[in-house]
């Protein structure tokens, strides 16, 4: 088996007196979705900050493509990863072809102008999310959607081994979810190694090939996605009652609200006892 694309040890990040990220460990191999689920303040859009070196752990070790994220240059980290934040707030009167050609920074020599090969891996980019008939529009005065699926567009032109995407179907309609999901899966195919934070469990399930569930700045569990997104967990973790069925056509697991129950089983009276029922499975409760 090859190297983990990333791997994280021990990593912590605190702020504001509490650890965001406590004592992560994770691998995302080459040609993998993981999907990163888990509620508000979970500390899944710190641990994307961390990975693509944007934070730096306060311990632990992150590497990304066998190397040190925090003793690797930020041009040679750029080419080697590419980061989908939530939050791409651009006032200025950059074109919507502007943006997705901040992909190709990486790769262009001090002083140089972009190259038609660069022009070409931004309209590309764009084409894929449905954004190419929209290239010379100002992105200030795009929807929100329609800003998110460029800022995707601007991440799928940087082409790296490693993408991070925190919360790539923020604003989208379900149509476009779908788009960048697909997306994901594309790059996977391709053998690039793909980490989506994401809030949708349901697109988590149709997607992920392993999922990994944070609580508190913990990964609680981590496993294949039809262990991994399980009722009992969930409801534990969301601190709702959930339940889990199949999907009637693909049998991914769909996660819906329980019915007539307003109270979830409590976190502390979870994690002690069931820990066991997962090892031995694909999920291990950590």
């Amino acid at each position: 088996m090859s190297a983990p694309a990333i791997k994280v040890r021990g990593a912590v990040y605190r702020a504001g007196g509490r650890a965001l990220v406590n004592g992560v460990d994770l691998d995302v191999w080459p040609g993998e979705i993981l999907a990163v689920v888990g509620p508000n303040g979970a500390g899944k859009s710190t641990l994307c900050a961390l990975i693509a070196g944007d934070l730096r752990p306060h311990a632990g070790e992150i590497e990304v493509c066998g190397q040190a994220v925090s003793r690797t240059s930020a041009p040679a980290l750029a080419r080697m990863r590419s980061l989908l934040p939530q939050h791409t707030p651009l006032n200025f009167p950059f074109t919507a072809r502007d943006v997705a050609l901040m992909g190709r920074h990486p790769y262009l020599r001090r002083w140089r102008a972009p190259s038609e090969r660069d022009y070409a891996a931004a309209d590309d980019a764009l084409r894929r999310v449905g954004m190419l008939d929209m290239a010379e529009r100002l992105y200030p005065t795009l929807s929100g959607g329609e800003q998110r699926r460029v800022s995707f567009a601007r991440a799928l032109a940087q082409d790296t081994p490693v993408a991070l995407f925190d919360e790539p179907t923020a604003s989208l309609d379900v149509g476009h979810q779908e788009m960048a999901m697909e997306e994901c899966g594309r790059l996977a195919a391709e053998g690039k190694a793909v980490l989506a934070a994401l809030h949708d469990l349901n697109l988590a399930g149709a997607h992920a090939d392993r999922v990994a569930v944070m609580l508190g700045g913990e990964i609680v569990a981590v496993g294949e996605t039809r262990e991994a997104l399980c009722g009992e967990l969930l409801s534990a973790v969301f601190d709702r009652p959930l339940i889990v069925i199949p999907h009637p056509q693909t049998g991914s697991p769909v996660a819906l609200p329980a019915a007539g129950n307003s109270r979830a089983p409590l976190r502390g009276d979870f994690f002690a006892p069931v820990g066991s029922r997962f090892r031995g499975n694909d999920v291990a409760l950590m």
